[in-house]
Parts: C-alpha cells; structure tokens; sequence
C-alpha cells in the first residue's frame, strides 16, 4: 500500500482581518502610486457596476451580472494580463474589461439591446462577452491553440508570447 504524500506547506499572505503577512518567496513590491491606481480602479468598476445596477432596475438594461464583491479579483486579474494576453471573459468581467480600457458605455450597450458589442476584441484584447455559460472556455482553448500554430508561445520572451486568460467567476457564499 503506497502512502499518501503529504500535503505541501502553506502559504499565508494575508491573515483573516486582511493584514499583509510578509513571506519570502513572494515580497510585495508596490509603491504607493501603484497602491492608489489600484485602488482608483476598485472604487471606478464598483461605481459602474452600481449604476448599471440601478439601469437594470429602471428598465433600461436588459440584463445586468453584477460584479459586487469580486472587484478586487477581477482588477487583479486584469491588471495582471500583457497588452499583448487575450481575455475570453463570460457576461460579468466589467473589471476586466475596464482593465483593458472597454469604454463602460460600449459595455452598457451590449446590456440594452443597443449594439452587439460595440468594440474589436483586438483593440483591446478584449474578447466579447460570452453571455452562453462555459463557452468562453471553447473559444479560449482554439485561440491558445492557434498561438501554439503560430509559434508565439514557449519562446522565452515575454514581449513575443502570448496567453489566453479565461476568466470564470464562481460566487462564494459566505458563512
């Protein structure tokens, strides 16, 4: 009988009352103005997302998936992307979107039957929203595979490879 392998260390950057918890092998370098933009972005999505909140109850969009309470990761991840990374979001990546400059009035269009998007997903690559849940994972995983036909990933320079960033939003219910 194998033995089981044991479970690898944790790893804690942030306690339960969400203070930073210094490790080693991940040092948190940010200057204040980076702290700020950050935070701009935060305070910005949140306001779109409430407005577009109060559109929908109003009558005037069609469909709003609010992203409250997931601005932060959503920030993060798209500030995390390359200008040169594609995102295939689903229908509530506003904060992705923002991250990669969709004009929020563009967005809204999508959400009140104006316009069928509104923006080149290669503006700003920025795919369009994929409104079908999990659809956005086929569309991710052929444009990935046509990165590898193109010989623009695995090369080591970061300024030539590519990646899709699937976006999946999975709400936690607290307690």
């Amino acid at each position: 009988m194998q033995a089981v392998p044991p479970e690898p260390d944790m790893v804690q950057l942030l306690t339960p009352e969400g203070v930073r918890v210094e490790h080693p092998d991940y040092p948190l370098e940010i200057t204040d103005d980076e702290i700020q933009s950050l935070y701009r972005d935060l305070v910005l999505v949140r306001r779109v997302d409430t407005e577009a909140i109060a559109l929908q109850r109003q009558g005037e969009l069609g469909l709003w998936a609010s992203l409250l309470g997931q601005e932060g990761a959503q920030v993060g991840a798209g500030r995390a992307l390359r200008p040169h990374d594609m995102a295939f979001p689903t229908y509530r990546e506003h904060g992705v979107a923002w991250c990669r400059d969709v004009d929020p009035l563009v967005l809204l269009g999508l959400f009140r039957g104006t316009n069928l998007g509104g923006w080149d997903p290669a503006d700003n690559n920025f795919n369009l929203y994929t409104i079908v849940i999990g659809a956005q994972t086929l569309h991710a995983a052929g444009y990935a595979m046509g990165v590898v036909r193109d010989g623009a990933v695995g090369t080591g320079d970061p300024d030539r490879d590519r990646r899709a960033g699937l976006f999946r939003r999975r709400r936690v219910q607290p307690g």
